[in-house]
């Protein structure tokens, strides 16, 4: 789900922009210019940003709180993040609705792929054929699996 949301960017409330506008020494912190001066977070730097502020004592770093957005940011982030979620959920299950009624995808929640043009076992198994050919050649060369099936073969018939 986060692959589906990486590198979009949203634009900041404008009610957590007047609150980080207001907190002290704001130009310190370099997180907090560039939110100023642009008005936009990516996806990945508001994860950053609720995670920072999950695991912060509120209590007692209150202003390292404030400075990363406070209580607007944080409410403002959750409630973005898990409409943009949502929505993805929403899309693939919707998605995967239409699928089993037409029948293509079983999973509308994996990628669907196809393989390699070049993967053809039947030239790896003639290539593993003609090395166990070459290999009988030698006197020396000890009997390949193919050589010992030819052989078990023949005593069966």
């Amino acid at each position: 789900m986060n692959k589906a949301l990486e590198g979009r960017v949203l634009n900041i409330d404008p009610k957590v922009l007047e609150f980080l506008k207001q907190q002290p020494n704001v130009s310190s912190i370099d997180r907090n210019k560039n939110l100023l001066a642009t008005g936009k977070v990516s996806y990945g730097q508001l994860e950053r940003i609720l995670h920072d502020m999950k695991y912060m004592d509120k209590k007692v770093e209150i202003t390292r709180y404030n400075l990363y957005g406070g209580q607007p940011m944080e409410d403002w982030g959750k409630s973005i993040i898990k409409q943009l979620r949502d929505t993805i959920k929403n899309t693939k299950a919707s998605k995967k609705s239409s699928d089993d009624m037409s029948g293509e995808r079983k999973n509308a929640y994996n990628k669907s792929h196809t393989k390699k043009d070049s993967f053809n076992p039947s030239t790896k198994f003639n290539m593993i054929k003609a090395n166990s050919e070459k290999s009988s050649t030698s006197s020396f060369a000890p009997p390949t699996l193919f050589e010992q099936i030819k052989r078990i073969k023949k005593l069966m018939i």
